[in-house]
């Protein structure tokens, strides 16, 4: 993982909590409704996934958190994120890990780099581990396999397709 630049607090999550919390930041891509967001992250909240580090795309705090996620949505307008096992959550500290199955088609636009939708389908699965302080995420990473992605969506062929 990469360095936390917000506090997680040291004491374990309450489980029930952190699901209903979950349902709730899933809510928020689902119902196409970014601005859900403000009332489940910190201020000085960081996202940290393989889109930004593939992209150099910094995501901290509550607005950017959202623009991201009209990022997406703006490319993938079906997106829809399924929970797919229990989480997990540490024992000693404000960190629970969820497991995910997100499918749609890309449809839309994808600005930046300015990519007009392919309209091919995708399924991809990956890893969200939020680490909390009281009530809201302070701090996501995510793992999901972005080449596997870019490939189901026709933007990369490999080395080893044909030329």
């Amino acid at each position: 993982m990469t360095a936390r630049v917000a506090e997680t607090d040291r004491a374990p999550l309450d489980r029930a909590f952190a699901v209903r919390w979950y349902e709730g930041w899933l809510d928020a891509w689902n119902s196409n409704r970014p601005e859900l967001v403000f009332d489940l992250l910190t201020e000085d909240f960081v996202l940290d996934s393989p889109t930004t580090r593939h992209t150099g795309m910094v995501v901290r705090g509550q607005p950017a958190a959202a623009a991201y996620i009209r990022y997406v949505l703006a490319a993938y307008p079906d997106l829809a994120w399924q929970v797919t096992a229990p989480p997990m959550f540490s024992d000693q500290l404000a960190r629970a890990a969820f497991s995910w199955r997100g499918t749609g088609h890309f449809t839309g636009r994808m600005d930046p780099p300015g990519i007009e939708g392919t309209g091919a389908a995708f399924e991809f699965a990956g890893l969200e581990v939020f680490d909390f302080r009281g009530d809201r995420a302070c701090h996501l990473y995510a793992s999901y396999d972005l080449l596997g992605l870019m490939k189901q969506l026709g933007m990369h062929r490999g080395a080893t397709s044909g030329r």
